[in-house]
């Protein structure tokens, strides 16, 4: 049936207490009862007050009338308001009788958990879409759509029978991230493309939101999302309704926490951790002494205060000695205030006894300081006392040749110094070494044949584990570095440091370096011709980190050259600088564990572990049992569904017996309570704002004007109206 569009339409809410109208009869029956003929008695004395009454009779009979139709009319006004009538502008169709699909758009961003009474804009969301389910006249359709990101179809295709229905609503709960308005309404239009058939005419689309700026003037990227954004919606608005049932309240405050991190790319036990809390004031009054709070697994930690004026964020530094190796889990938290999503915030550490660093040595020497690793091990670890005993990172050299006799899952990190060529089966375990997480750092020499590398570890076999690839040995020359502004963080250390004497370093010689086309690999250190001098990339879950010159000065005793390629080994900025390249090589296995919500977690699994069972234990405590897969001889488990902010914890059965934590957290952009202005909103859409939300008024939901307060206030002015007349006519006749 073809919807026929119209100015206005008038209606009722409740149209079954029409039946009332009936009572307005009680007035006039009353009047006519009082005219029945009584018998006559002759009295002498009545005789002068009849001639009076004679003269008067008009009068009074007109005021009769008055008082009847005054006292008929309140009688009427009072059931036309308790029946709710309502005026529709033309934006809604009208047609008594035709059965509606209902579209239920409920705001799943987490800025709709702010409680502005005893419950939370959420869940007056799900209470007024039940209220429209239940004074649904019989035969309505309805769907329900969360608009979350990305938004998801609770119930697609229309249900007719509303106790299921409202089931879903019930147990609808809120996710922690934003809500993504423009593939909403791609959900809602096949919603209503595929109840084409189901025998409802009439359609209507509810938004219950708190019209936050952040999902309803949604940044879409460029001209044409824009376009095709606007004629979407004057699409849906040709076939359907659409009603903004607007549950936000302006000023609203919120203070959140927008980050918490560590600038500690590895942590060891006994080393004192630097962490900082980033506190920001979103709303438009200032708040002093505002209570912070850290907890380490569990256990409050520090307490202090941080006062935030209007609109800025504050940095509240904490500092903690881990003295046990294992997962930890550090929270911060804020006050209380009416929206509690974002008061929380949580960083998942590992935290090892000491980090194990392989270091290959493709040239080894006859004496110390002469092989291609040993100044390496010297920068990897300065202060090593007997045994490595104590030491934060404690390195071991092998000769190439027994690459493929260690387990590198068992190390952090492995250096590779002046290898000269690998093997395709050396290839595949740097190549799954890279995908569980694990740092390559190779420095180059006069041993390396660039060929093999290129074709082995730069992607001609199908295996890529270098950032880039190596061309021609430059001739001998001096050459200088470029910092290039020390942007990348592996040389940013060394801004406003020149006694460190990295740009004084000497070079000899180098390998040319092309970095890989169309990937994430970026030069950190240059030349000051232009050639790379350190590249690196993360590749699969790991880094690899590529230096063009050699990390020895080995090539004294080479008799094939009687020049070292570089003095970078003798000099003071090398130690730092490898410092520098096992922090960045190893970074990534922090980042695994710390997400946003709607990411996902997961890692891979040893082999002595994957017949050991996984559960998943989420932040409201339900567990997941969890099946890891393999892929190209890899196993690895995965959960997708990190829609709520909190610990997730993955606890292995045994043999491995052992937990992994990670923390979810939110994007802080929904913290920022602004709305969005009703009137900047596409005129298609139709907003309704009830004044009080503990007095929830369905029935005009959507309707342009509700008219029974009006009718109301003319009872009122009735009531007055009919004392004043009764009093003033009965003073008159007396």
């Amino acid at each position: 049936m073809d919807l026929i569009p119209h100015l206005f339409a008038f209606g009722f809410g409740y149209p079954l207490l029409l039946g009332w109208l009936g009572a307005a009869a009680a007035p006039i029956l009353l009047h006519l009862w009082n005219k029945r003929k009584y018998r006559e008695v002759s009295w002498a004395a009545i005789e002068y007050l009849l001639a009076a009454l004679k003269k008067n009779s008009r009068r009074m009979r007109l005021e009769q009338w008055i008082l009847l139709a005054v006292r008929t009319l309140l009688i009427l006004l009072i059931v036309f308001a308790a029946a709710k009538p309502f005026l529709e502008n033309a934006g809604l169709t009208f047609a008594s009788g035709e059965r509606t699909l209902k579209v239920l758009v409920i705001d799943g961003s987490y800025s709709m958990a702010y409680r502005p009474t005893d419950k939370s804009r959420f869940e007056w969301a799900k209470q007024w879409a039940t209220q429209i389910v239940e004074e649904s006249p019989q035969g309505d359709g309805f769907t329900l759509v969360l608009m979350a990101s990305p938004p998801v179809v609770i119930v697609g295709q229309p249900a007719m029978e509303p106790k299921d229905f409202l089931e879903e609503i019930e147990n609808l709960k809120l996710p922690h991230g934003g809500g993504d308005l423009p593939a909403t309404l791609i959900k809602v239009e096949e919603i209503l493309k595929g109840a084409t058939d189901s025998g409802l005419s009439r359609r209507e689309v509810y938004f219950l939101t708190d019209l936050g700026r952040n999902s309803w003037v949604p940044d879409l990227g460029s001209d044409e999302a824009a376009v095709e954004y606007r004629h979407r919606i004057e699409q849906l608005a040709q076939s359907a309704s659409l009603v903004i049932v607007d549950l936000g309240q302006p000023g609203s405050e919120n203070v959140a926490i927008t980050s918490l991190k560590t600038d500690e790319t590895f942590l060891t036990v006994g080393r004192e951790v630097a962490m900082a809390a980033q506190v920001r004031n979103f709303g438009a009054q200032r708040h002093d002494h505002h209570l912070v709070e850290f907890f380490v697994d569990g256990r409050r930690a520090k307490e202090t205060h941080v006062d935030l004026p209007v609109g800025e964020q504050r940095a509240v530094p904490f500092n903690y000695r881990f003295e046990t190796p294992g997962d930890h889990v550090v929270e911060a938290r804020l006050g209380s205030d009416l929206l509690d999503v974002d008061n929380h915030r949580w960083l998942a550490l590992s935290v090892k006894p000491y980090l194990r660093v392989l270091c290959v040595d493709g040239k080894p020497g006859g004496g110390d300081l002469s092989g291609a690793t040993d100044y390496v091990v010297l920068a990897l670890n300065p202060d090593a006392g007997e045994n490595n005993k104590g030491s934060a990172v404690q390195p071991e050299v092998i000769p190439e040749s027994a690459l493929l006799e260690r387990d590198l899952n068992a190390y952090d990190c492995v250096f590779l110094c002046n290898v000269g060529q690998f093997t395709m089966s050396e290839a595949r375990v740097l190549d799954a070494y890279l995908k569980r997480g694990g740092g390559l750092v190779f420095f180059l020499g006069d041993q390396v044949l660039p060929d093999r590398y290129n074709r082995e570890l730069g992607g001609e076999q199908g295996i890529r584990v270098l950032p880039a690839k190596l061309k021609e040995v430059v001739p001998e020359a001096q050459y200088r570095l470029d910092p290039l502004d020390y942007r990348h963080p592996l040389v940013s250390a060394f801004k406003g440091r020149d006694e460190a004497g990295l740009l004084s370093t000497r070079i000899q010689k180098y390998f040319r370096l092309v970095p890989t086309p169309k990937s994430k690999a970026r030069v950190a250190l240059a030349f000051e011709g232009g050639d790379p001098a350190i590249v690196e990339e993360p590749i699969h879950r790991g880094r690899s980190i590529l230096f063009a010159t050699e990390g020895s000065l080995s090539s004294t005793v080479s008799p094939l050259s009687k020049t070292p390629w570089t003095s970078l080994p003798a000099w003071p900025s090398f130690v730092p600088l490898v410092q520098e390249a096992l922090a960045l090589a190893v970074s990534g296995q922090a980042s695994d564990r710390n997400v946003l919500v709607g990411q996902s977690i997961g890692d891979a699994v040893e082999p002595s572990a994957r017949a050991a069972p996984v559960t998943l234990v989420t932040p409201d405590g339900t567990h997941e049992e969890l099946r890891p897969t393999s892929d190209a001889g890899e196993s690895r488990w995965s959960f997708a569904d990190t829609n709520r902010s909190g610990v997730y914890t993955a606890e292995f059965g045994p043999p491995a017996a052992r937990a992994e934590s990670f923390a979810v957290n939110v994007e802080t952009s929904e913290s920022d309570l602004t709305r969005v202005d009703p009137e900047d909103l596409p005129k298609q859409f139709t907003t309704y704002k009830h004044p009080d939300l503990d007095t929830p008024d369905i029935a005009s939901v959507g309707r342009h004007s509700a008219l029974h307060r009006e009718l109301l206030y003319g009872v009122l002015a009735l009531l007055f109206l009919e004392s004043f007349l009764a009093w003033r006519f009965g003073h008159q006749t007396t």
